[in-house]
């Protein structure tokens, strides 16, 4: 797997990746992307898969916005790796790549954006990029942790909460978990930076936004689970809360 960045100054980053088998297509395509957002105003991150395993195998769903798909993999089907990619993302941006229009129609299964006909030319990416729908993510606060040897941005307003438990750190987001590489100190400071983050129990911060009862020790998220809370931080949580919910501190959130 073969990391490729391009840095423009921008909050917000776009998360591409190439999935082909063909070293010497990835690196045409990674070239006329290079060239077609020269002017893009967010910073790009391009990751490369030789095989759809490999890149199934390492996903998370809304790590990526764009993915190209060769529909000719080596022991592999492409239209398959697609079909078992909308299992897991149903919004990301999908770009079959193939050396035949006729595969084109395949695309409407697992609903394509768009599909480049091999060899891909400048004209043909331009033209699948104005297809793709990617959300302003950049007005969001997100932070960047390491997962399963892979970068990811995660915006706050999905993190219910993260914990440290068996020497491992895990972030829980409304929709799944998240494994996070290095010390909970630095995830719990990353979270913490942000108001409406708080440390309720040790090893454990909480989104209070996401709180829907505070009891004397614990506290019941909005879909249910249940945290404890240390009595020296019940008053600060519960002040927090209150500041939050009156919009004083709205601005520090966005």
């Amino acid at each position: 797997m073969q990391w490729i960045f391009i840095y423009i100054k921008e909050e917000f980053q776009i998360n591409i990746a190439i999935v082909d088998d063909m070293a010497s297509d990835r690196e045409i395509l990674c070239n006329l992307l290079k060239q077609s957002i020269n002017n893009y105003p967010h910073p790009i991150q391009i990751t490369e898969f030789h095989s759809g395993g490999e890149f199934l195998c390492h996903y998370i769903s809304n790590s990526y916005d764009i993915v190209f798909m060769d529909i000719f993999l080596s022991h592999e089907n492409g239209v398959d790796c697609a079909r078992k990619l909308r299992e897991l993302d149903e919004n990301v941006n999908l770009i079959f790549l193939t050396t035949s229009w006729e595969f084109g129609v395949k695309s409407y299964d697992v609903r394509a954006t768009d599909y480049i006909i091999k060899p891909a030319t400048l004209g043909k990416l331009k033209r699948a990029l104005r297809y793709c729908k990617i959300p302003e993510q950049h007005c969001i606060p997100s932070i960047l942790v390491t997962t399963k040897n892979q970068s990811l941005e995660i915006a706050l307003n999905r993190i219910l909460y993260a914990d440290y438990q068996k020497r491992a750190a895990t972030i829980h987001l409304k929709d799944c978990l998240i494994p996070v590489s290095g010390s909970f100190s630095e995830l719990s400071g990353q979270l913490t930076s942000y108001p409406q983050f708080m440390v309720c129990f040790k090893g454990i911060v909480v989104n209070l936004t996401e709180v829907g009862e505070l009891g004397r020790d614990f506290l019941i998220m909005k879909n249910g689970e249940k945290l404890p809370v240390s009595r020296r931080m019940q008053r600060q949580v519960q002040q927090q809360r209150l500041r939050l919910s009156a919009g004083s501190l709205r601005g520090d959130m966005l």
